[in-house]
């Protein structure tokens, strides 16, 4: 059967995934990652606030460790909390109230305290407080936490001073759509608060546009559908305006997922188009080594598997710096060089192959063996229940002696009719990871699960113990010296 053992390869993948907020659905994975491979957990906490796209995992991770991480590597998780904005802080405060961490309940409150002495030591907290103003009040009084005079002055007793920002988003509903424009472009009022101050008046195309100059890159493609509602695709400035801030967008660390999936939301081909491209320029950023064959399973059940491979295929494609081959694969393989294309381009390509006949993976791999294709790493989407020769393992042998190494096996699983038996015969004894997308796979956590692979199966690993773990001094920089003794107890 397939091996139950926690491995670093499973731990990577588990946790790679979108919970689409659900946390708890990292517990299982991440407790034990804590207990069995804390060391490893930790680096992949830092390696992951560098490099991966899901904020979930941003947030629960560092709680999940703080279950069973050893003291010397607890003060890493605290810090890659410090790290996080408000809202993310509280939602990271309150799963850890969920869970009741034993021992450590007293350092979080602690810590979470300091936190918000730090941002109130901030020279810009006017600026975090008035996007974050009911997430601060709130984390104040879930950690028993005294509010410095001015923050009480402003968050609880709404004192504001004359001309402040806060003055300022309150009298933007009463002001011309010309005035609060030019107001929200000279205070830099944040896209969400100017929002909700400006009540109907966001119609206004005046108001239009200065909002999307405040939207960051993530905000723009996270609203895209709203945007087409208010006029950014007809509207000739609008438009303009879109198209400036996509070519920003293209520039940035925008959360590719997001991208992905503001591109399938749009009903605008151009704008569609425009986005597709934002996805590329940021997925060109990533990169991964090697030539790479995806095996797509188009047998009787595998209709999921199709637009599965479709994605995969699409994200290699930008990702790898060698070539990609697509081979459909029922008992005869459909070879298709998708280097270098889009997914629209691969989409259009296959967009007549459907689910018909049998199972031989094998079949795939043998027609890169006869023309003698060397390939670096292989991504097979399929249920793993062949039952039609020639079969993959024995091919793959055939293939390693020829060209003299073993290459790396992903298997993005995917549910149909499924034969255990079969599926069990697939997995068992051989040296292949395993994502288990379900019946129903989730495309939007599918590029994140890409970007793990490697054509060297240790590399990823070698990178993530490579990234440097965080101390609290690498983070809270505005802490006073009489606060070093809560520091202290928090790390000890």
């Amino acid at each position: 059967m397939e091996s139950t053992a926690l491995t670093k390869q499973k731990i990577v993948a588990e946790l790679s995934r979108s919970p689409h907020g659900k946390l708890t659905e990292y517990l299982d994975v991440g407790t034990q990652a804590a207990r069995l491979e804390p060391e490893f957990f930790a680096h992949l906490i830092a390696w992951d606030a560098l490099k991966g796209q899901v904020r979930d995992a941003k947030v629960a991770l560092p709680i999940i460790s703080l279950t069973s991480m050893p003291n010397d590597l607890v003060e890493n998780s605290f810090a890659h909390l410090a790290k996080l904005n408000p809202r993310e802080f509280l939602r990271a405060y309150r799963f850890g109230l969920e869970l009741r961490i034993p021992n450590r309940m007293r350092k979080l409150r602690a810590f979470a305290s300091l936190y918000l002495r730090e941002l109130e030591a901030l020279g810009y907290w006017e600026s975090i407080a008035i996007q974050h103003r009911a997430v601060l009040k709130e984390l104040y009084a879930l950690t028993h936490t005294k509010p410095a005079f001015f923050v009480n002055e402003i968050l609880f007793d709404k004192n504001y001073l004359p001309g402040s920002i806060f003055t300022a988003v309150k009298q933007l509903k009463d002001m011309s759509p010309t005035e609060a424009a030019g107001t929200i472009l000279t205070r830099k009022i944040p896209f969400l608060i100017a929002m909700g101050a400006l009540g109907k008046k966001v119609k206004e195309p005046d108001l239009v546009l200065a909002l999307m100059s405040r939207m960051s890159p993530t905000e723009l493609v996270t609203n895209m559908k709203m945007l087409e509602r208010l006029g950014a695709k007809t509207h000739p400035a609008l438009r303009g305006m879109l198209e400036t801030k996509l070519g920003e967008a293209s520039k940035s660390k925008a959360n590719v997922l997001k991208t992905t999936e503001a591109a399938s939301a749009v009903s605008d081909s151009s704008l569609k188009a425009k986005l597709e491209a934002v996805q590329e320029k940021q997925i060109d950023s990533i990169s991964v080594e090697g030539n790479w064959l995806v095996l797509a399973d188009k047998s009787g059940s595998m209709t999921q598997s199709i637009e599965a491979a479709k994605l995969v295929a699409g994200t290699l494609a930008k990702l790898v710096k060698g070539k990609v081959w697509l081979i459909f694969f029922d008992t005869m393989p459909i070879t298709i060089d998708v280097t270098g294309c889009s997914l629209d381009v691969i989409r259009k390509a296959t967009q007549h192959i459907q689910a018909a006949g049998g199972t031989s993976i094998g079949c795939g791999l043998l027609r890169m063996l006869e023309v003698k294709e060397e390939i670096d790493g292989i991504a097979i989407v399929s249920d793993g229940c062949e039952n039609v020769a020639p079969e993959f393992w024995p091919v793959y042998a055939r293939y390693s002696e020829q060209f003299g190494k073993e290459v790396p096996v992903y298997l993005y699983r995917v549910h149909g009719q499924d034969n255990e038996m079969y599926y069990e015969q697939f997995v068992r004894r051989h040296d292949i990871q395993v994502f288990d997308l379900g019946y129903t796979p989730d495309y939007y956590s599918l590029p994140n699960l890409v970007k793990t692979m490697r054509s060297n199966r240790y590399s990823l690993v070698d990178e993530i113990m490579s990234t440097k773990l965080l101390s609290l001094k690498d983070v809270l920089k505005n802490v006073s010296a009489s606060k070093e003794k809560e520091v202290k107890y928090v790390t000890a």
